[in-house]
C-alpha cells in the first residue's frame, strides 16, 4: 500500500517547484521599483526631484510650466451644479495672469510602489503630481461624484475671432479651484502629451500618483490609443513603457469616456506632506 505514497508526494512535490518558477515568471511582482523611471521622467524646470533610498520628494510652487488661458470662467456659485446648464451671468470671468495663485507642493513619495490589498477610492483634491509642477485630480466636482468635470465644461466666446473666450475647463483639460488655487488636470494634460508623446510609440511618464505608481497618457504599446474598456476599474493595467522596459503596473488618463482620470488607487498610499 504506502509503496504508491512516495511517488505521489514526489509528484507534488516536483510539480510545486515547477509551478514556483514556471508559473509565476510572467506574474507581475507584489512590489515594483520605479527608481529609474523617476529619473527618466521629463520634469519640468520649475520641479525640484529629490531621490532618496526607498522614496522622492516632489516640489514645485503648484503652477503649471505650459501657456494657459488669458482667461478663466469662475462659477460664482460652486453648488449650482451642473455649471455647463448656466449662462454667462453665472460666471465670473478673470484674467488667468491676475486670479491664477502658487500653491505649492511639498510631497513625498514611494520609490517602491505595492499592490494594496484592497482599492480604495482617490477623493476630490491633490491625487497626483505631474512633470508641469501642478497636480492631478480625480474626475470630480462633487463630493458624490455625479459632476465629471470634463463632461461639465462650458465656453463662451467673446467676438467672432474664436480668440477672445474663457472656459471652465482649460485646452489642457486644467483650471484653477474656485480662489485660484491649485491649478489641476481632471484628464490628459494635452499641451504636455503633445511634446513629450511620439507617434507610434507607448506614451512617456506624466507624473505620479499618491500611491507611487506613475501615470501615463492614452496611447499605449506601439501607440495603440487606451480605451476605458484595456483598464481595470482603477483605469491601470500592467505593461511595458518606455521608463520601464520590464513592464510596471501603471495608469492611463484617457478620453474616450469617464472616467478620464483615476477613480481609485491599486497601491498603498504612502504619501505625506513635507520633507
Amino acid at each position: 500500500m504506502n509503496r504508491f505514497v512516495i511517488p505521489i508526494a514526489t509528484a507534488m512535490l516536483v510539480l510545486s517547484l515547477f509551478c514556483l518558477t514556471a508559473c509565476t515568471a510572467t506574474t507581475p511582482a507584489e512590489t515594483f521599483d520605479t527608481t529609474a523611471g523617476v529619473q527618466a521622467a521629463q520634469w519640468g524646470e520649475n520641479v525640484t526631484i529629490t531621490l532618496g533610498e526607498d522614496s522622492f520628494r516632489y516640489e514645485s510652487d503648484g503652477l503649471p510650466n505650459h501657456d494657459l488661458p488669458e482667461k478663466f470662467l469662475i462659477p460664482k456659485n460652486v453648488r449650482s451644479q451642473p455649471f455647463s446648464d448656466d449662462s454667462l451671468e453665472d460666471f465670473n470671468v478673470v484674467l488667468t495672469e491676475e486670479y491664477l495663485t502658487k500653491s505649492p507642493i511639498d510631497v513625498t513619495l514611494t520609490l517602491h510602489p505595492s499592490y494594496a490589498s484592497k482599492t480604495q477610492e482617490t477623493s476630490l483634491g491633490q491625487i497626483g503630481f505631474i512633470l508641469s509642477g501642478a497636480r492631478l485630480f480625480n474626475d470630480y466636482e462633487n463630493m458624490d461624484r455625479s459632476i465629471v468635470a470634463l463632461d461639465d465644461n462650458i465656453a463662451f466666446d467673446f467676438d467672432d475671432s474664436e480668440h477672445d473666450h474663457a472656459a471652465f475647463v482649460d485646452d489642457c483639460n486644467g483650471h484653477p479651484l474656485q480662489d485660484g488655487s491649485s491649478y489641476h488636470y481632471h484628464g490628459i494634460p494635452t499641451c504636455i502629451v503633445a511634446v513629450i508623446d511620439v507617434a507610434g510609440e507607448h506614451s512617456h511618464m506624466l507624473g505620479v500618483l499618491r500611491d507611487g505608481f506613475p501615470v501615463y497618457g492614452n496611447q499605449g504599446a506601439n501607440g495603440v490609443v487606451v480605451t476605458n474598456a484595456d483598464l481595470d476599474d482603477c483605469s491601470g493595467h500592467f505593461e511595458a513603457t518606455p521608463e520601464f522596459p520590464n513592464g510596471i503596473y501603471h495608469y492611463h488618463l484617457t478620453d474616450d469616456e469617464a472616467p478620464y482620470s483615476i477613480d481609485c488607487y491599486k497601491g498603498e498610499v504612502t504619501a505625506s506632506t513635507g520633507g
